[in-house]
């Protein structure tokens, strides 16, 4: 399930015809929401609860981090009984050049990481050296360890840009 945007106040959730549907489907996943949702569209728990994902992947247009859900820090969600967060399989999408979620120049990485995440049995790479070798051959760029961290792991901050 792609998380699109998220507070307390707002559940939206992406489908068909979305970008993260079809990198979803692209990496081998299954989107729970397809068959009910065209592009993005608001849900409540009662339908998450009815989907119940096994992985929730969250994009940098909201602040919400994985932690939120897993501490349950929204008043009136309770996330504790969706499979994803009971098996922490929430992940926050990475942000390097731009947002992966949407077409940009670090697409083919976003193919790799999520791939990773859905099959981590079959994808044995290191994603730090994938983003390493992708930004000095296509950015002519030396990315250190610690800007390779923050793509990875992009902060709440970055959804107000």
């Amino acid at each position: 399930m792609l998380l699109q945007y998220h507070s307390e106040n707002e559940i939206s959730v992406g489908g068909v015809n979305h970008h993260g549907n079809r990198w979803i489907n692209a990496t081998g996943g299954q989107d729970v929401a397809e068959g009910d949702i065209n592009g993005i569209k608001e849900v409540n728990m009662e339908q998450v609860y009815n989907w119940d994902p096994d992985i929730i992947y969250i994009t940098n247009f909201t602040e919400t981090q994985p932690e939120d859900l897993y501490e349950n820090v929204f008043r009136g969600q309770d996330w504790s009984d969706v499979t994803a967060v009971r098996e922490q399989q929430v992940y926050k999408i990475p942000l390097g050049i731009y947002r992966w979620m949407p077409p940009s120049g670090d697409a083919p990485l976003m193919l790799k990481w999520m791939a990773q995440k859905n099959h981590p049995e079959r994808f044995e790479y290191s994603i730090e050296e994938e983003i390493k070798t992708y930004y000095d051959e296509f950015y002519d760029y030396d990315i250190s360890d610690e800007q390779i961290y923050d793509v990875l792991n992009p902060s709440s901050e970055a959804a107000k840009y």
